[in-house]
């Protein structure tokens, strides 16, 4: 049995596949969601009572650390916790620590948002001891494509790496767009010379935000910002260009954009160099 616990944009079509594959799954949320075929427990612990595999998608360590806490008593010798969040090495020590002996621990963040998550195509970065990675190979591998990175905290290590890199790439496309408007060159007019250069992709993602607006939330704007915080932040951690997009995504969520998709860093840009001194405001020309 596996118990999914963390019923949220991704969770609920994760659970889904499972339940799809074949599994016998229950699932658990903080704020009660239905998941058809799944079985919904009124609790953590009562979700992960006999359960083999306990997989947990939340939002932030704090959050993890939490319904991990709550879900202990009903997990046994001989189990294994699967956290899927994007949480980063250190909480991930910080769960081993929690977990009573005998159950094991991977690290599995995964690459994609919600329509991959539907299709099983994400890509799973998976961390761990070899015979934990071996006991829930198959069912990481309902979720898309799995990428074995190392030992325990590996996985989650590596997302936060790779993440440094998309979000920081696309929030700095969003200000170049801005500048370009700023130098009366336009963002079209912008993206069709980066379609030629190794942007091209980025280019082409961005393309419709800039000609009709952000998309509809797949990736939140919020957990963008907190992902580049995890990246950025205690010992150690001298990503300068990171930090400096995380900052323009804090400013982001403290204008009320935290729910809107990771896209919205466009207008948001393009605003505030809009109404930075000696902005022209002719933000959004195309």
């Amino acid at each position: 049995m596996i118990a999914f616990l963390g019923l949220g944009r991704m969770g609920v079509p994760m659970a889904g596949r499972l339940v799809a594959a074949g599994h016998k799954v229950t699932v658990w949320n903080r704020t009660p969601r239905d998941v058809p075929g799944a079985e919904a427990a009124p609790s953590a612990a009562e979700a992960a009572t006999g359960a083999d595999i306990v997989i947990t998608m939340l939002s932030d360590p704090d959050t993890v650390s939490e319904v991990v806490r709550a879900a202990l008593p009903g997990l046994r010798p001989g189990s294994v916790l699967v956290e899927m969040s994007t949480i980063g090495p250190d909480a991930v020590r910080s769960l081993s620590g929690l977990l009573p002996e005998g159950v094991g621990l991977v690290d599995a963040p995964v690459l994609g948002s919600v329509g991959p998550a539907a299709e099983g195509t994400l890509v799973v970065l998976a961390g761990g001891r070899p015979a934990d990675l071996a006991r829930v190979s198959d069912v990481l591998r309902v979720f898309g494509t799995v990428h074995e990175a190392g030992g325990p905290g590996s996985g989650a290590a590596t997302k936060l790496a790779v993440m440094s890199a998309l979000v920081t790439a696309q929030v700095g496309l969003a200000e170049t767009m801005a500048y370009a408007d700023e130098l009366g060159v336009g963002r079209t007019a912008l993206l069709d010379v980066l379609g030629a250069t190794p942007l091209a992709g980025l280019a082409e993602r961005l393309r419709p935000v800039a000609e009709s607006g952000p998309f509809e939330t797949r990736y939140a704007l919020g957990l963008a910002a907190k992902d580049l915080r995890l990246a950025t932040e205690g010992p150690g951690m001298h990503q300068t260009v990171t930090a400096a997009a995380r900052d323009l995504l804090a400013g982001a969520v403290a204008a009320g954009l935290a729910g809107h998709d990771l896209t919205a860093v466009v207008p948001f840009a393009a605003s505030r160099a809009a109404e930075a001194p000696g902005g022209s405001g002719t933000s959004g020309r195309s």
